[in-house]
């Protein structure tokens, strides 16, 4: 049984209405200012978390018998979880 043709005209118009709608709504100055203030904080800490980045390299580059002690601490970590994910005798 074929489906009137107003049905059809329906379904093939909620796609392009959808993306119109959601559009206009992106396009309000309260959504525009919304968004630029969440770029805003994403950008700030992208910076931060660089630039903490950059001071922990330089700190372990001055730090080396630090640097050494936290491998050791690593390596003992991963021998440890080695040892207890053996199965038992």
């Amino acid at each position: 049984m074929e489906q009137p043709k107003s049905h059809h005209l329906v379904k093939r118009l909620i796609a392009p209405l959808t993306i119109w709608v959601v559009t206009k709504l992106l396009e309000t100055r309260t959504v525009k200012s919304a968004l630029q203030d969440v770029d805003a904080r994403a950008h700030a800490k992208k910076r931060k978390a660089a630039r903490s980045l950059r001071r922990a390299g330089r700190n372990a580059a001055k730090n080396p018998a630090l640097l050494a002690a936290g491998a050791a601490a690593v390596a003992v970590g991963f021998g440890l979880m080695a040892k207890a994910a053996r199965p038992k005798k």
